[in-house]
């Protein structure tokens, strides 16, 4: 081929030297004006013939499929006749052979750029088709349906199966099968374009035998040209012929004809690892690609593979490399929580390794805190309830910072934590009643009672009325304590109902008392003590043996009571 273009150029520079040559010897008996003007008018003229000559040579290696040569010499051509017919058609043919070299970016700009300024119709159908297939390889469906539609009547037809193609793509396997029919039974069994979108028709409904049968009726040869390798490899795995499409896949692999086609084809052999069951190999081929996949969705396919291995260092260590902060979180925490409840002994390690990649947000950020500080990790705990701090779980942070420093004995820091969450109902009541925890632990009884007050009345939950009986009996307050002991009984306190009994049966209210002491016992109380009291007080006031009896199984000073009644009957 490098031979015939140098002999073109030969034909070419002696050809230009005769036409030079005669206009010389001509021009001597004319004046000058009039020669130079022959001169450059013939010197033009061969000029055109050579940029000619050069689009034949240039259309050969096209023809022959030497695209690398073809876009060269084409790209020469337009360099120097970019305003002429011979420019534009070499614009084209730079197009075309980059859409054959699979350099679909290039192809595109120099095909769009033709069509702004050809005048060249016959060229156009071509372009346009081109077009289409480059924004369907780019997965544009909306786009390459519009260019795909402005091809001519010559080639209508490539152009129907261009749309069916993208109606397959995008889930319209009814459209996809009008589209088809509509084509010449000539171009139905031999374009490989048609043949590769009716098997992969058969393929989505399920008939993989004719899917198979159809698709192997393409040359290799065209496969290769068409970029549709892969999609063959494809269709053998969709009908679960694993080892024909793991060889089809090898044989690109070891042989690609560009790269991209190189990474389908592994990321074909991937599923086909995965639906065998050889998790190594997919693994291994997985973080292989993973340079060519940045998506979170492929990260993830890796997480999965870790998972099924039981490698959860690798699966924590992939979940960090997310690049949605939300999705990152929610995953790792997923994992770390299931550690926790299965008391893991790793979990400490794990939490203190991949707590910097948890959302400031995420609620479980003060869980988690909670878990190393309960194993010994106190200052790590409270690292990381600093950073909940400063997220949307600030409130429930700030109670559980409240609650660490009222452990130290640091009650002023503390208060000053949960004051502002006062103003926030949300956390009014545990506040509150946090603060008046501070109060009473400094002997500020009046102060806690006042905190409390506020709530009593708006929170269903008993142990504010069973604090503020408590307050109240500490002050000598013998009145409201009971008051309050009763209301948290009724909210179904079993202690409050103990403590509201003694104080009636003090104050020598004793059916009022027994009332109470009955409904302690009903509510179950669980601390052996406080029970053992109250069957001892409930069948004294009953003169009940059987709640008497059950007083003595005790043990200790109330069973001794309890016998003492019981020989004095």
């Amino acid at each position: 081929m490098q031979k015939m273009q140098r002999v073109e150029d030969r034909k070419c520079g002696s050809a230009e030297v005769q036409k030079v040559n005669y206009v010389i010897n001509h021009s001597l008996k004319r004046p000058l004006l009039y020669c130079s003007s022959a001169l450059l008018f013939f010197c033009l003229l061969s000029f055109v013939f050579a940029s000619e000559d050069r689009l034949k040579i240039a259309d050969e290696y096209l023809r022959t499929k030497n695209y690398v040569k073809a876009k060269e010499v084409y790209r020469d051509i337009f360099l120097a006749t970019h305003k002429e017919v011979a420019g534009q058609k070499a614009l084209f043919g730079m197009g075309k052979a980059d859409y054959y070299l699979k350099n679909y970016y290039e192809a595109r700009q120099n095909i769009k750029r033709f069509i702004s300024v050809s005048q060249i119709p016959e060229y156009r159908d071509e372009a346009y088709l081109m077009l289409g297939y480059i924004s369907l390889h780019f997965q544009k469906f909306k786009e390459a349906e519009q260019y795909f539609e402005a091809v001519g009547e010559s080639l209508r037809e490539k152009a129907s199966i261009g749309k069916a193609e993208i109606a397959l793509k995008t889930g319209n396997i009814a459209r996809a099968e009008y589209l088809l029919a509509t084509l010449s039974k000539r171009t139905m069994e031999t374009d490989p374009r048609a043949l590769y979108t009716r098997s992969m028709v058969y393929s989505s409904k399920g008939m993989h035998r004719e899917a198979v049968n159809t698709i192997s009726r393409i040359l290799d040869s065209a496969l290769k040209e068409q970029d549709i390798r892969v999609e063959k490899a494809r269709i053998f795995f969709n009908a679960r012929k694993l080892k024909e499409a793991e060889r089809f896949c090898r044989s690109i692999i070891d042989n690609p004809y560009w790269n991209i086609e190189k990474i389908k084809a592994k990321k074909l052999m991937l599923q086909i690892y995965e639906v065998d069951g050889n998790v190594d190999e997919a693994l291994k081929l997985a973080i292989e690609i993973s340079p060519y996949e940045p998506g979170d969705n492929f990260k993830l396919k890796i997480v999965s593979l870790y998972d099924k291995k039981g490698d959860l260092n690798n699966t924590m260590k992939y979940l960090s490399y997310l690049s949605n902060k939300k999705l990152r979180s929610a995953e790792i925490e997923k994992r770390l929580k299931t550690m926790i409840a299965s008391k893991d002994p790793e979990a400490v390690e794990y939490i203190q390794k991949f707590s910097s990649s948890l959302d400031a947000d995420a609620p479980f950020i003060v869980d988690a805190s909670r878990y190393l500080i309960a194993n010994g990790k106190k200052i790590e705990g409270k690292q990381l309830l600093t950073k909940a701090l400063n997220g949307a779980a600030r409130g429930e942070a700030s109670l559980y910072m409240a609650e660490l420093l009222i452990q130290e004995g640091k009650y002023v820091e503390a208060e000053k934590v949960l004051k502002p969450l006062t103003l926030d109902t949300r956390y009014l009541y545990k506040a509150s009643y946090m603060i008046a925890d501070i109060m009473e632990r400094q002997g500020k009884y009046a102060a806690a009672i006042e905190y409390l007050l506020r709530i009593v009345k708006i929170v269903t939950d008993y142990r504010i009325a069973a604090k503020l009986g408590d307050l109240y009996y500490k002050t000598g307050d013998r009145q409201n304590a009971v008051k309050y002991y009763i209301i948290a009984s009724n909210k179904g306190d079993g202690l409050s109902s103990v403590k509201a009994a003694d104080c009636l049966y003090i104050s020598g209210d004793y059916t009022k008392a027994k009332t109470y002491y009955k409904r302690a016992l009903d509510f179950n109380i669980k601390d052996p003590k406080s029970l053992q009291w109250v069957q001892y007080q409930y069948g004294k006031l009953t003169k009940s043996n059987d709640y008497l009896k059950k007083a003595v199984a005790g043990g200790g000073e109330i069973a001794e009571a309890a016998a003492m009644i019981l020989g004095d009957k």
